[in-house]
């Protein structure tokens, strides 16, 4: 199956995204600490969430031109 690989990924990066935003990661972070004069627990919610969305953005668009290349050429397009 073509697509399996990629859901397999997509499955791992919410189950990933799923543990990062958990309480006791989140308590590690919490503890202290000042990045730019911002919390740390800002920081880290901020930039894992930033790495989450990236992640899925490139892996969608990965399913998308996998999606488009199995896809039959429309006979109705004109020509270049």
């Amino acid at each position: 199956m073509p697509g399996t690989r990629n859901t397999e990924r997509l499955v791992a990066l919410v189950f990933g995204a799923a543990l990062a935003f958990n309480y006791p990661l989140l308590y590690l972070f919490a503890e202290g600490g000042v990045v730019f004069g911002l919390p740390l627990l800002v920081v880290y919610l901020f930039l894992s969430w930033l790495i989450f969305i990236v992640l899925t953005a490139l892996l969608m668009e990965r399913w998308s031109r996998r999606a488009d290349a199995s896809l039959p050429e429309d006979p109705s397009a004109p020509d270049d």
